[in-house]
């Protein structure tokens, strides 16, 4: 059973006590843990509302009323009151970067902090998201702007867990908060250094500023060797993934970071579901291991490879055949693709390939699928090939509509860090209605389906993740709002208050009690 820790156990232990009244038994078969009171938008259309769940070693066992969930309950299950806010299958991003997600926790901004407690709230923003050990770097704070010089009590609060070096703007001071002094063995009894200054109060202890060559005490501390920079900015980019409700990423860089992946996994340190692309040029390297499509545990897959084209003729033939070689090794190949003469390109590419390879379950993709060829179109759903799609990134102006009334499978994503990585902003742009493109807005339930089940779709995991429905992975997200009632445009104002995957609560907001 999944022990579930934190702010929760209060809450799971009394209405633990409250669902078990009437029941005298310990069924080993009953849920692990029930979730009750919610608007529940299954994406599953054989059962598409329900009320309450029941989860099982993080899998869905029931899906249903109160009534008949509770009745599942025994002296082990756990409960969570949803409170009737609206509970969705996790969103699945089919197009992300995750380093350079990570990326942008590098280095933190603080020139636009005035005073303390802006420097404060910018850091525990900031720290949220990294896992526990990896440096909080950069800043650029004004002393001007503060009025004061800043002292380690102001990031010590929200960073007990992260060394931080935090530089002024000038770069001729650093604030040190007391995990990096810790670490620096920089105490009351540190004397002065050459060319530099400890500053301490008139008790005598380090005020965790730091000037000139003093800085040097804890910036030797700070180099990483490239591994523990990749793991730590990986694993930091799932952490702000989940806090947006997207629990499964597709990674379309084509660097292959499978082998800090792997670490995350065995360590139990990776909170999203990720599938992991490399280079297509490397496809044989993945043929000779035997690697297919989508292979890997629940957690951890690969089999995937990118590439990219511009629609410069002269590259074509090599292009192609690096996507029939793929094909014919039964990996899945995705080209980034963007404009009318590229998409159109790739879709003959493809189509070659298919005839050469004979038809089968194959799912091709054509990344950034835009200004499509009104003749393209209907070939999405005739070949099988998926329309890979971020909405937020073209602010809507994607064929959604036309090429679902085809019958071709899109996916949503958001290619973050390009951009905004909230599947929300998503779904509301392209849910929006205007005057250039009423006719291809999509309903809330198309988009949400997009970001979730087509998602899933993309990377050959629809009947395992992608909907609330019995048997399948319990990755799930509360929303603050019921999106299918707001205003499209007010969507994006809706916000994650619990993430789940695999029945294991990796992300709540404070919000949610």
């Amino acid at each position: 059973m999944k022990i579930l820790t934190g702010f929760f156990f209060v809450l799971l232990f009394t209405s633990y006590q409250t669902l078990s009244k009437g029941f005298v038994f310990d069924d080993d078969e009953a849920p692990d843990l029930i979730i009750i009171n919610a608007k529940i938008h299954t994406v599953d259309i054989k059962d598409p509302e329900a009320e309450a769940v029941a989860i099982r070693d993080g899998r869905f066992i029931a899906v249903g009323s109160n009534r008949k969930i509770r009745r599942l309950a025994a002296r082990k299950t756990r409960l969570i009151d949803a409170e009737g806010r609206l509970l969705l299958p996790g969103f699945n991003d089919s197009h992300a970067h995750l380093l350079g997600i990570g990326n942008l926790f590098t280095s933190i901004d603080l020139r636009n902090a005035s005073t303390p407690k802006d420097f404060t709230d910018e850091v525990g923003r900031f720290t949220r998201f990294l896992p526990k050990g990896r440096w909080i770097l950069g800043g650029r704070w004004d002393p001007s702007k503060l009025g004061s010089l800043p002292t380690k009590e102001i990031i010590d609060p929200v960073s007990p867990d992260n060394p931080a070096l935090i530089y002024s703007s000038d770069g001729k001071m650093a604030l040190a908060n007391s995990k990096a002094l810790e670490l620096a063995g920089i105490d009351r009894d540190r004397g002065g250094i050459n060319g530099g200054e400890i500053v301490k109060d008139e008790q005598g202890e380090p005020t965790g500023l730091l000037k000139g060559e003093a800085i040097t005490l804890v910036k030797i501390l700070t180099s990483r060797s490239l591994d523990d920079e990749r793991l730590e900015k990986i694993e930091t980019a799932a952490n702000y993934a989940v806090a947006y409700g997207i629990t499964s990423l597709q990674d379309m860089s084509t660097d292959d970071n499978m082998d800090v992946l792997t670490k995350l996994v065995e360590s139990d340190r990776l909170k999203a579901r990720v599938y992991e692309c490399a280079a297509l040029k490397d496809w044989k390297i993945y043929a000779d291991r035997g690697i297919k499509h989508a292979t890997g545990s629940p957690m951890l897959r690969t089999g995937c490879l990118k590439s990219f084209t511009d629609g410069v003729e002269s590259t074509l033939p090599d292009l192609y055949n690096q996507i029939e070689g793929a094909d014919k090794a039964g990996l899945q190949v995705m080209i980034h693709a963007i404009g009318t003469r590229a998409t159109d390109y790739v879709l003959s590419l493809y189509e070659s390939a298919i005839e050469k390879n004979g038809y089968g379950d194959r799912r091709f993709r054509v990344e950034h699928s835009q200004r499509l060829l009104a003749a393209d179109i209907p070939k999405f759903a005739r070949l099988g090939i998926i329309p890979s799609m971020q909405p937020y990134l073209f602010r809507g102006t994607g064929q959604y509509k036309s090429l679902l009334k085809t019958g071709a499978l899109v996916a949503f994503g958001s290619d973050a860090s390009i951009t905004n990585i909230d599947p929300l902003l998503g779904i509301s742009i392209a849910t929006v209605s205007d005057s250039t493109k009423n006719t291809e807005k999509l309903t809330v339930e198309e988009a949400v389906r997009l970001y979730t089940l087509g998602a899933a779709y993309a990377e050959f995991q629809e009947n395992v993740k992608g909907s609330i429905t019995v048997g399948k992975l319990a990755d799930l997200i509360v929303i603050s709002n019921n999106i299918f009632k707001m205003e499209p445009a007010k969507i994006r104002e809706a916000r994650v208050l619990m993430t789940m995957v695999g029945g294991k609560i990796v992300y709540r907001s404070p919000e949610f009690r």
